[in-house]
């Protein structure tokens, strides 16, 4: 169960937001990497949409070197680096909150 305060003011706007989020661990994915030039790689994973939904890279030797963006029923992994990409095997976990 989610919690948290909100507080309005007198005009209805709401001027503190300090909910909680329900989070659940969907399942988990691996991208295979090959030794190369590109740096962005698209992985399907049914019912995912923009918003509430997280992909996460575990830890890896250069794990902080990838992130991930959310679409509708996949997401996209990026290699920050503009080159330099080497053979390796990401582990992906995937979440969704509410």
């Amino acid at each position: 169960m989610a919690s948290g305060l909100q507080c309005w003011n007198a005009s209805g706007v709401l001027v503190a937001d300090l909910t909680d989020y329900n989070m659940r661990y969907v399942g988990t994915t691996t991208l295979g990497i090959g030794t190369g030039t590109t740096t962005s790689w698209n992985v399907g994973w049914g019912g995912m949409r923009p918003t509430g939904w997280l992909a996460i890279v575990r830890q890896t030797y250069n794990s902080n070197d990838f992130y991930c963006i959310p679409y509708n029923d996949s997401f996209v992994v990026q290699y920050l680096p503009v080159s330099g990409v080497y053979a390796q095997t990401l582990i992906i976990d995937i979440y969704t909150f509410e």
